[in-house]
């Protein structure tokens, strides 16, 4: 930046009444008590630096008045060059013509003016355009005049704010690796509104109608966890969402049926090696119960089916991975990987909990001495990141602790840390029926027309349910972990109370992945009489 640009960003006209205070009582304004702050690179010229130097180092030294006799007699002790610059400026006339000028009730204007022009010298040092601001090429008499009224009623911390502003929206566009949007809040709203109110927003199929009810779906930037004791089928169930969203052909009712599905899965085991992920996959597929596998006590039409199943697994988009000592880096490699190859857009991360590569990973980062609860709360914010960075649906679990038998089926019965709930767009734990779940189940018996012949094994808890209404309510189902297919039964709120407005829903041809396209539909069914629920028509004109 030329010096002829930092030499026209000053008023020398301010400095006058800045120099009239300051040799007349200097007190007002160099000591720690006056509220201001001048420095010598406030002042651009060597003259005037020269000047104000001498006078702040007299005031230092115990003047309380200071005139041209005490400049020169302090610059004539050693420094020469100084002197002479003060003599070839007319030193002694310009003192002489400030100390007569002491207007008080001026100085505050003229000192920001001061600071204002000091600050845009700094800025424009650094290689700040300050144009927008102060233009010193501005040549018509109208335009310096508009730019004159509007800087003067600018004040630093204006002039700070606005260059902050503008460095501000560098970086978010070149350095700040940012998860989500940012905009206006009426920008896009037409379009958003519209195609609210047109398509319902579900997402794929889980296993459980009622379930999808609560939840619409497998909705794509969204983390459910579905929490768990040993024992209670939560990896099971999970696979059983991924294989429900992606296979296109399962046996039920004694046929093969066609799914219309078109999901495609991950599914990152934490603990089970492949064997146990793989065989209860194809036992969904085909109906099988795997301990039939496993004792070699299959009929020849269940070893038909199985064969079947395989070819139709070959066919299923879905794709496994086994992580069993990890950081978060590590499951988001896996996820980044699948995304981009294969196209994935829901995931099965079986299930939070902390390992020893994790700790070492965020302690070399800086994040030391961490307990449990923080390493788990660390990892849902990174997954629910993952959820936003690659428009990708995961479904989790946690362990829980001993509370949930003393009936605390919300966040308090997470093993570890309850923390992580902040993260999650549905939290849920699944339990086997307890003792006075099936006394409750006795009594709501005599009093309900349930129309069901299977019994309740299960229950699916929900506790947090961001943006939906269906929030402490309790789905009791039939999960048979052998085959992993779930059946809904009825559904209660967490005061054992059958609520009857709510329909399991299954969610009949979604087209997530058609988002591109101009029109899609969306046919949605209650799953007991199979009635349309809505037929939806979606276009992009409004």
């Amino acid at each position: 930046m030329s010096n002829k640009t930092l030499l026209a960003l000053q008023d020398k006209f301010a400095y006058i009444p800045i120099f009239a205070r300051l040799l007349n009582e200097p007190d007002e304004v160099l000591s720690l008590s006056s509220g201001y702050k001048l420095t010598p690179n406030d002042f651009p010229e060597r003259f005037h630096k020269i000047l104000f130097t001498t006078i702040n180092e007299l005031y230092r030294e115990g003047v309380s008045k200071i005139g041209k006799f005490e400049i020169n007699s302090y610059l004539l002790k050693g420094f020469t060059n100084q002197h002479r610059i003060y003599k070839d400026n007319g030193g002694d006339e310009y003192v002489d013509r400030v100390m007569e000028l002491n207007e008080p009730d001026n100085f505050d204007y003229h000192y920001n003016r001061v600071k204002k022009f000091s600050l845009l010298r700094h800025y424009t040092e650094v290689g700040i355009d300050i144009s927008d601001i102060y233009d010193v090429d501005v040549f018509e008499l109208k335009d310096e005049e508009e730019q004159s009224e509007r800087f003067n009623k600018l004040t630093v911390v204006d002039i700070v704010k606005h260059i902050d502003s503008k460095i501000i929206d560098i970086k978010s566009e070149f350095m700040i690796e940012k998860e989500g949007i940012g905009s206006h809040l009426s920008e896009n709203i037409r379009d958003i509104f519209f195609k609210k109110t047109l398509a319902l927003s579900y997402g794929a199929n889980l296993t459980s109608g009622y379930l999808n009810t609560a939840s619409r779906g497998a909705r794509l930037r969204k983390l459910y966890c579905i929490s768990g004791n040993s024992g209670s089928g939560k990896t099971r169930s999970l696979l059983a969402h991924i294989l429900n969203m992606c296979v296109t052909d399962i046996y039920t009712d004694g046929k093969w049926v066609k799914t219309n599905n078109k999901g495609r899965g991950l599914f990152i085991s934490t603990e089970l090696e492949e064997e146990e992920i793989k065989i209860p996959a194809v036992c969904f597929i085909a109906d099988v119960e795997e301990d039939k596998v496993h004792n070699n006590d299959l009929t020849d039409e269940e070893i038909k089916r199985l064969k079947h199943a395989f070819k139709v697994l070959e066919q299923t988009p879905v794709w496994f991975e086994e992580l069993f000592d990890f950081d978060d880096d590590d499951i988001e490699h896996e996820i980044e990987k699948h995304v981009n190859k294969n196209g994935v857009q829901y995931i099965g991360f079986d299930y939070m909990h902390s390992t020893l590569k994790m700790f070492d990973s965020l302690a070399k980062q800086g994040a030391r001495n961490l307990q449990e609860h923080q390493v788990l709360r660390i990892m849902s914010i990174r997954l629910k990141n993952i959820c936003n960075r690659y428009n990708v649906w995961i479904g989790t679990s946690t362990q829980l602790n001993d509370t949930w038998k003393q009936g605390a089926l919300d966040q308090s019965a997470l093993e570890g840390s309850k923390s992580i709930v902040n993260k999650l767009d549905l939290g849920a734990i699944q339990i086997p029926l307890t003792t006075q779940d099936e006394a409750l189940f006795d009594e709501i018996k005599k009093t309900a027309n349930l129309g069901f012949h299977l019994q309740p094994t299960h229950t699916i808890n929900i506790y947090k349910n961001r943006g939906n209404k269906w929030k402490l309510i309790r789905i009791w189902v039939h999960f048979n972990l052998g085959t992993l297919r779930m059946t809904d039964l009825f559904v209660t709120n967490y005061k054992g109370e059958v609520i009857s407005d709510i329909t399991p829903t299954l969610v009949e041809q979604f087209l997530e992945d058609d988002e591109n396209k101009e029109t899609s539909v969306f046919n949605i069914y209650a799953e007991d009489e199979k009635d349309i629920i809505a037929i939806i028509k979606e276009t992009n004109s409004y």
